[in-house]
């Protein structure tokens, strides 16, 4: 038994393809000042260099740190990259799941930076590896939304025309 083939005919689309060039981008149904845009913008800047820059300040003071708490390298290892990338890493979706609230998502970041920012005074006070290593711990679960919350509110306060600015 031979199936009889149909011919493939083309469908007309009713979106004629230089429309989608031509059309004005859809704008955001209200309207944020500048001056409010430039502030946001510039504090979420502050929020996220402070964020990588605590990531990093352990490496800045590495022989201080050995010396001060009498670490093995294998101790400052887990310090400098694990405590804070594993946890970064795996937290990341699900905060960024819970602050996917419009309203949330600011809520979410002033409370993750102010965990971070105590966890960051609690390194200072340490006095052996424990210590720090929840401290740091601590301080990757407070940093884990910053990223993706910043673009995520940058996104909303900057018009698409100015979105070529951000991909330079």
């Amino acid at each position: 038994m031979r199936v009889q083939e149909k011919p493939i005919q083309a469908v007309e689309s009713p979106i004629d393809d230089n429309d989608r060039y031509t059309q004005d981008p859809p704008t955001s149904h209200y309207h944020v000042p500048s001056v409010r845009v430039v502030v946001s913008i510039l504090l979420l800047f502050i929020n996220y260099f402070l964020a990588q820059y605590d990531k990093f300040v352990l490496s800045y003071f590495q022989a201080d740190v050995i010396r001060t708490l009498s670490l093995s390298s294998s101790e400052y290892g887990i310090l400098s990259g694990y405590a804070t990338g594993i946890v970064y890493a795996l937290l990341a979706i699900p905060v960024a799941f819970v602050a996917d609230e419009r309203l949330a998502r600011v809520w979410v970041l002033s409370i993750s930076a102010l965990w971070w920012s105590i966890c960051v005074i609690f390194q200072g006070y340490s006095h052996n590896f424990w210590q720090i290593l929840l401290a740091r711990i601590g301080m990757g679960i407070g940093q884990a939304p910053v990223e993706a919350i910043s673009v995520s509110l940058i996104s909303d306060l900057v018009g698409t025309q100015w979105i070529f600015l951000g991909e330079r």
